[in-house]
């Protein structure tokens, strides 16, 4: 991401004092992002501006975002003092998403000053107004596996955070808790609660549909916290497409075709369910 000219913190710091979060709001809350581009993806940039003029919030954001970010298809160069002009202006009105944007700003140190206290700052409270992405990576901050120098190691924290991203639909958090429980990571060693979170995980609405498949087909196969099921074993591998060959054809030679027909059977279901077809290693939507 080229570097722009930096604008100075002294001016905002005063943003950064408010903690009342009654009246906060969230424009896209799905933490993988695909609300957000189903949603903005054709948007113009005349349209932008226009929704921006009309006081519509999710102009205005998308507006920073392509800031932020550049965007060929809309002409746009990255201009980081343009985005943060934004980002600050939604955060003043008390818009979670915003507060995201400007603590990775801060953090990485585009379009202003690097400040790891004044990213901080903005991670907590955006995760504390309930937006998902910002506990997800507050609770990695945490556990040491992302953002290095931005607060000390903490499962305790990591895991409350995780655990609030999970309840909102994140699988990554999910799956974050059952490696955590997998490993004896910060926890007490658990393959019960491991496989518990696995399946939470497949339940969950945001991450990609197959999140977590691999694992859980591992789990039955090897009876890893749950009893042995070489039918959901055999599920599991066949939503993953091509990348769980290996898997169904080990399993094969240890199940009736009666077991394996049920398991495509429950696949297929499951594919129906979620208006979803997979082949190849991808899923299509319906």
């Amino acid at each position: 991401m080229r570097m722009l000219r930096s604008i100075s913190l002294t001016f905002f710091v005063g943003l950064l004092s408010w903690s009342s979060y009654a009246s906060s709001m969230m424009l896209f809350n799905d933490p993988s992002g695909k609300e957000m581009r189903d949603e903005t993806r054709w948007w113009s940039l005349e349209e932008l501006h226009e929704k921006t003029n009309h006081g519509d919030l999710k102009g205005e954001y998308i507006l920073g975002v392509t800031y932020l970010n550049g965007s060929e298809y809309l002409g746009l160069s990255e201009d980081g003092g343009k985005a943060f002009s934004i980002f600050v202006s939604l955060w003043q009105k008390e818009v979670a998403d915003a507060g995201y944007s400007l603590f990775s700003m801060y953090y990485n140190g585009f379009g202003v000053d690097k400040d790891y206290q004044a990213a901080l700052k903005y991670l907590t409270e955006s995760a504390e107004m309930d937006y998902t992405l910002s506990q997800r990576s507050l609770a990695e901050a945490y556990r040491g596996k992302d953002y290095e120098g931005l607060v000390d190691q903490d499962y305790g924290r990591a895991i409350y955070w995780y655990k609030k991203a999970a309840a909102q639909g994140d699988k990554n958090s999910a799956l974050a808790m059952a490696n955590l429980y997998y490993q004896g990571e910060g926890v007490e060693q658990s393959d019960e609660k491991a496989f518990e979170w696995l399946l939470r995980c497949s339940q969950l609405e945001y991450g990609y549909e197959t999140q977590g498949f691999r694992s859980l087909a591992k789990f039955y196969e090897e009876g890893i916290g749950t009893d042995v099921d070489l039918i959901q074993a055999y599920k599991y591998y066949d939503l993953q497409g091509s990348a769980g060959a290996e898997g169904k054809q080990r399993l094969s030679s240890q199940m009736t075709e009666e077991q394996i027909q049920e398991a495509r059977r429950q696949s297929l279901e499951w594919q129906d369910e979620h208006n979803v077809r997979i082949g190849g290693g991808f899923f299509q939507m319906n």
